[in-house]
């Protein structure tokens, strides 16, 4: 199974220490601020006193939350990058001092976690400027708006949506609502409508036999291909293939005849 990739925002509660990860080397921080280390990095740390620090790490699930807003957040997305860091101011301390208790007294469960998650953005979004959030999440809300491309680059590696999903790194509930504002179309749908314009492109080519689209688009047998070629297109494979170079009228088989003829007569 495909590990998951998390973001993680570094809490430092008590302490010093340098922060590095990917192009940004040696950053120093002090108790009272928070990092963001988006995910996919290489980070380290140097500690130059004893710390005490809380780590929240979490998926690109949390852009999705509506009701926190991170939409109008892009609209400041316009900074060249930096290594940002926040303080962490009162209310947002709070919460994270309620989390520190519950750790340390080895309260354990999933649900808690989930509402403390919500809790901490929530503070974000309440208690900070909108620029400042911005600036702080800017990798995240970058990996929101490089979805669409993620998904045209990816989705023939997956057979289903449930798989183009988990390339993604969501639910499929959560996948199927954000693929419906970047495409306008339900992923089923649309990844259908690619499928049967690839197999267009490659029946078009004479030099790539049947044999093999059948083999690359998972179909069980030669019958099944031709049976959704007939749904897709109208016509067998053969057919199609020889329609689009020309070779219309020799290749119409009798028992699908008038409905090959049709199709003829609307590409004329």
């Amino acid at each position: 199974m495909k590990e998951k990739l998390l973001n993680h925002i570094l809490f430092l509660l008590e302490g010093e220490m340098n922060i590095s990860y990917n192009e940004f080397r040696n950053h120093l921080c002090k108790a009272g601020e928070m990092i963001f280390i988006p995910q996919d990095s290489i980070a380290s740390a140097e500690a130059f006193t004893d710390i005490k620090y809380l780590l929240l790490s979490f998926n690109n699930q949390i852009i999705l939350h509506e009701d926190l807003g991170w939409n109008e957040l892009r609209e400041f997305d316009g900074e060249r990058d930096i290594f940002h860091k926040l303080d962490i101011r009162q209310p947002l301390h709070d919460v994270i001092d309620s989390v520190v208790f519950y750790q340390e007294n080895k309260v354990e469960c999933t649900h808690l976690d989930e509402v403390k998650e919500k809790e901490i953005f929530l503070m974000l979004k309440v208690f900070y400027a909108k620029q400042e959030v911005a600036r702080f999440l800017k990798p995240l809300l970058r990996q929101d708006m490089d979805f669409k491309a993620y998904v045209i680059k990816h989705y023939t590696s997956a057979r289903n949506v449930e798989e183009l999903a988990r390339l993604c790194d969501l639910s499929v509930r959560a996948f199927t609502r954000k693929f419906k504002a970047h495409f306008d179309d339900s992923p089923y749908r649309w990844i259908l409508r690619q499928k049967a314009h690839q197999i267009k492109i490659l029946l078009a080519d004479k030099k790539i036999s049947m044999q093999a689209i059948i083999k690359e688009y998972g179909f069980s047998s030669p019958a099944h291909f031709t049976t959704y070629c007939k749904k897709q297109f109208g016509l067998t494979p053969s057919m199609y293939r020889n329609t689009l170079n020309g070779k219309h009228e020799s290749m119409i088989h009798a028992e699908t005849a008038g409905q090959a003829v049709d199709y003829l007569k609307g590409l004329r």
